[in-house]
């Protein structure tokens, strides 16, 4: 699933994070402060070579659902620009 807003795109799901991540597309990427331990400390790693990418962690796998309308927790949304 994906939310328009500001020119950007945010795009929810772990394998749509490492294509954007791995393509140079990310700008930002949104982990739920509440995402399983494993799950964050992977996301965090593919990020560690990326360093142009910011990491936003202020906000719950609720919170992030709601910003890409849909309603099941997610854990992780990469933003791109459009």
């Amino acid at each position: 699933m994906s939310d328009s807003s500001c020119g950007r795109r945010r795009i929810a799901g772990f394998n749509q994070f490492v294509k954007l991540v791995r393509r140079g597309k990310a700008i930002k990427v949104y982990l739920a402060n509440d995402a399983d331990v494993f799950f964050a400390e992977s996301i965090k790693r593919e990020l560690s070579t990326h360093s142009n990418v910011e990491l936003d962690t202020a906000h719950t796998s609720d919170d992030l659902a709601a910003m890409v309308n849909v309603e099941v927790p997610t854990a992780v949304i990469t933003e791109t620009a459009e």
